[in-house]
């Protein structure tokens, strides 16, 4: 056989890749937010300390994150800043609950 009869294997197309593919672009990369990552920190730590300051922080700050986050297509982390708000609700009022049924935390 001669050499002839091989196909070359295709050139490398960045077209053809799977980010470009899907719209993203070649080779796009999305950076999460400082901020919803900071809302899921302080909602977490307001359910396990029971904070009211820290769970409206969490909520402040994952509202901040989601209209950044919806502004910028660059970004990414809004189900982080989603969970932040939740957890920082839920650790708010949990706190208030148990500050008005007489629960006092000393530490």
């Amino acid at each position: 056989m001669a050499d002839d009869d091989i196909t070359p294997a295709p050139a490398y197309d960045e077209a053809t890749t799977p980010a470009a593919v899907a719209g993203a672009g070649p080779l796009a990369e999305r950076k999460k937010s400082g901020k919803a990552i900071g809302s899921l920190v302080c909602g977490i730590i307001s359910l396990l300390l029971f904070g009211i300051i820290l769970g409206v922080v969490a909520v402040v700050l994952g509202v901040m994150a989601r209209n950044e986050i919806k502004a910028n297509p660059n970004l990414d982390g809004d189900g982080l800043a989603l969970a932040g708000i939740i957890t920082g609700a839920i650790g708010a009022v949990l706190a208030l609950v148990l500050i008005i049924a007489g629960v006092g935390m000393t530490f």
